[in-house]
Formats: structure tokens, sequence, C-alpha cells
């Protein structure tokens, strides 16, 4: 019995002086010895800060700091499956420094002061303090079902070793080691890694895109992105703000929705264009991009570009967003060797899925797949183009001529316009309306014929359809989007009498 007894501690004597040796040297060491800039000149112990051998608090460690008795603001999502409350574990015990309610040398085993030079509590980005909202959520439990419910979660039972659950849940501690001298003290110094051996994120349907090759699967680290690791490119897992604004922000993200894309999809921050082609993205959906018109009395909003930014949505009572359309996680620029995805694209009805068909277009000829994806694009767009609109997104009746008032009253297609282009699949949606709009009804100026993905157009300038009407700004689309793209030839009379393409070609009116 002595025996066992003598090795147990020796086995204690051991793990105690390996862990004594990393935290000496981290920034949780506050004694006289400590690397960091906070630290006591009175003490000389390193551990008394947590731990204690006798008189301790009830929790594991051996716990010799007070515990806060504030009420916290946990993280909540629309997306989220989990239901974080409390603080508990091993994340209260963090919290007992790291919410800045209790002072650094407020320890519970003694009579005395102890460090009365660190009689304050922590400050600065160490400080999450009582609102938890912007920091990665804790004290829930982690299981199977929650796997399987999120779909983007990995089973706890191939978890990578070095991810702790305590009792089945997450807590600090579950990234975190305290004692370690790995930077942040995470249990990984590969940040990456760290993210993903939990998160499996990904689009996935009868087509898997992972984010491992994904476009976004890079590091971006200029600034205002500055980060090491793809996953930072986009979120912080501790005091997410707006990288531009510091507003608060959802999902632990940089930016508010489309204004995180827009740093790197378009010019104002400095990085960007970085879209194919280098289209600022950011220009043609900005929040001037639209006008109220009057038709038939009525005041109505005419739109440029999918309504994704505050200003438009205010303007237009719409609300979609970057990620109705496209998948952040699996996006990758599209791929002519496949025949059933767009993946840039994800299905609006489940945005968690990529966009994919099961039957090809009647005159598709089995070669050309530029021509079957543009084609596809249409059933794309009806997916709310024609009355039936996703349970993600929320608008009004939307900009699409009436074939009975080919003058531009709003509304949807489904009554004229069947989900074959054009009633006979000849013209897709985007050889006359840009996606990303940048005129009235998304017009383009022309087609610009490449034979390669993604699909590309030339866009007239806006300055060619600010009249403040229906019918006049459309006129110039005759001329550059009919004739220069397809109709090749001379001015024609119509032309020169000013009569639009659209007065005979209309949606769903058997001559388009």
């Amino acid at each position: 019995m002595k025996i066992k007894i003598c090795i147990t501690l020796l086995i204690i004597a051991i793990f105690s002086s390996l862990i004594y040796a990393g935290v000496a040297n981290t920034k949780h060491n506050l004694s006289k010895s400590g690397p960091g800039p906070i630290k006591s000149s009175q003490e000389d112990r390193v551990c008394v800060f947590c731990h204690t051998p006798h008189n301790a608090l009830p929790y594991a460690p051996l716990w010799n700091r007070e515990l806060s008795t504030a009420v916290y603001q946990t993280y909540s999502s629309v997306t989220m499956n989990a239901s974080p409350g409390q603080p508990t574990g091993d994340s209260k015990l963090c919290l007992s420094c790291h919410d800045g309610t209790i002072a650094l040398n407020a320890i519970y085993a003694t009579t005395s002061s102890i460090a009365t030079d660190l009689n304050f509590p922590l400050s600065g980005e160490a400080n999450l303090g009582t609102d938890l909202r912007d920091d990665h959520p804790i004290s829930f439990v982690y299981d199977d079902n929650l796997a399987v419910q999120d779909r983007q979660l990995k089973l706890p039972s191939v978890l990578p070793s070095f991810i702790k659950l305590q009792n089945g849940r997450i807590e600090c501690t579950t990234c975190h080691d305290p004692h370690t001298e790995t930077i942040y003290f995470l249990r990984t110094a590969d940040k990456q890694l760290l993210c993903t051996s939990c998160h499996d994120k990904k689009v996935e349907g009868s087509v898997t895109l992972p984010f491992s090759t994904s476009v976004h699967n890079q590091v971006m680290s200029s600034a205002p992105i500055s980060s090491d690791y793809a996953c930072g490119n986009c979120h912080k897992p501790h005091n997410a703000k707006d990288i531009v604004t510091g507003s608060a922000t959802s999902q632990l993200l940089k930016g508010n929705e489309e204004d995180l894309c827009f740093v790197c999809h378009g010019s104002s921050q400095g990085i960007g264009p970085l879209s194919e082609n280098n289209i600022d993205i950011e220009s043609l959906m900005s929040s001037n991009d639209g006008f109220y018109d009057i038709y038939s009395g009525t005041k109505r909003w005419v739109n440029r570009s999918h309504d994704v930014t505050d200003a438009q949505q205010g303007s237009s009572g719409a609300h979609l967003e970057c990620i109705n359309c496209h998948g952040v996680h699996g996006v990758r620029r599209d791929d002519l060797n496949t025949t059933n995805v767009i993946e840039s694209l994800v299905d609006p009805d489940n945005p968690l899925q990529p966009f994919t068909w099961s039957t090809n277009p009647t005159n598709y000829n089995g070669t050309d797949k530029y021509w079957l994806k543009i084609y596809k694009i249409d059933h794309f767009c009806l997916k709310c183009h024609d009355g039936s609109f996703p349970t993600f997104t929320d608008r009004p009746d939307l900009n699409v001529l009436d074939p009975t008032n080919n003058n531009g009253r709003i509304r949807n297609i489904a009554s004229s316009f069947s989900k074959d282009i054009h009633g006979k699949e000849k013209i897709p949606c985007i050889i006359c309306h840009d996606p990303h709009g940048g005129n009235p009804f998304l017009i383009t100026n022309r087609m610009k014929w490449t034979g390669t993905a993604p699909f590309k157009t030339k866009r007239a300038p806006k300055s060619d359809f600010d009249s403040g009407t229906i019918v006049a700004p459309i006129n110039p689309v005759k001329y550059e989007l009919c004739r220069l793209s397809c109709h090749n030839g001379d001015k024609t009379m119509h032309q020169r009498n000013k009569t639009n393409c659209q007065q005979c070609h209309y949606h769903g009116g058997g001559k388009l």
C-alpha cells in the first residue's frame, strides 16, 4: 500500500512540475517571475492566484479564487441548435478573472491580503466582460443529437484528443489550456485545425462542397482582415466586432451581413475587389442603387440590384442577403467539368445545399457544359421569380415585366413564364439581366460571349438609365443589349422612332 501511495505522489509531483514549468512562462504567472505585463512585485508563488493545497473552494482543481456572482448575457444565434446557459464548470473558473468583476488578487484560502499591487480586475482585450454575446458559446451539451441536428458539427466520437469536453459540454477549457505556452493558451497552435476539429463547414446535398476546397479557404493577412488562418478571415472567437464600424455582429463575424462580403468583394477597404475579373460587387450594389418611380399613380421601388443593403431594404421592404444565393463555406469557381451543380450558388430553399438539378434542358446537346449551366441559372432565378418564395427570404412583388403591360408593371411571372426558359429554353435570364445589377431591372448592356465560367456581362453606365421613368430608361436596351449582343446590323427604324424592344418582345410574349 505504501508503495502505491509513493508511486501516486511521485506521478503527481512529476506532472505538477511539468505544469509549473509551462505556466511559469505564460501570462498566467502573476508572480514576480511572470513574463507578462501584469504581475505582482510582491508575490513569489506562481500557483497561488488560482490554486491552494488546503481549504480550497469545492471546485476542482483545488480552486483558490473567489467566483463571480455576475449574471451573463450569453451567445445566441438563429442558426444555432445548442442552448448555452449561464457559465458552468471550468468556464466559471476562467471568468473569475476574465469577466473583469473581481480583483486579480481576490483569492479564497487566506485571511490576509496577497499581492496588494494587483488589487484591480483584469482589463483590456482579455477582459470579456459579462456580455458574452460576442464570444464563442460555452456551457452547452455537445452530443450526437446536436451534431446530427446541426449538420455541420462533427460527432463527439471523432473529435481529436486535444479537444476536451467537460462532462460532455463545451467549456472554455475545450479550446484553451491555462497552463500551456501555446499562443492564446490554445490546445493546438494550429488555429484552423482547432476550428475544424468541431466545425465541418460545407454545403451538402446530392453534391458536397467542403470548405477545405473552397475559394474562401485561404489566409487574408492584409488589413483590415489581418488574419493568420482562414476561419479568422471572417470570424473572431472573442470580442467579435465589425472591423470597419466597431459595431456588434452576429455569428462571431467581423462584419454585418453584406458589409463583410464587401471588404473583399469591393474596393472601399483597400483589399478588393477580389471577385472574378476584379468585379466590384460593392459598387454595383451600393446603397443608392435604386429609385422610386410613379406608375399609374402608385409610388413603387425600382431595383438596380438585389436588395442586400440596409438602405435598399428600408426603401423596398425586401430582405435578401448574399448568403441566400452564395454558400460562403462551399463556394468555388464554377467547374465546367460538372453537369449537375453550379458551384457558386446554393439552393435558396435550403442555403446549406448547393444548387443542383436532376434533369437537363431539352435542348442540351450533352457536350456544351457552359450553356448547360447558363440555362440552369434560369431555374435558380425562378426559385424567387415564380411567385413562390423560399422560406429564408422576405420580399414584396418582384420587378418583372407584365406581358400584358410591357411598360413595366411590377409583378411575379408565375402565370406567364414557365420554368422552361422563355417557354422554349431559348434565351437564359442572364443574357438580359445581371444578378448583381447596376441598372433598373438589373439590365445588362450586352452579353460578353466568353464560353467560360463564371458568366460575364458588360454593364451599361447608370447614367443611361437615370431619367426617373420606366419606358425611357429601358430604351437604350434595344440598341446596346439586343442589337450588339445578338441582332447585329445598322440602326433600325424602331430606334430612330424611339420604340423600345419591350413594346413587342417581353416575358411570356411568345416572341422573345
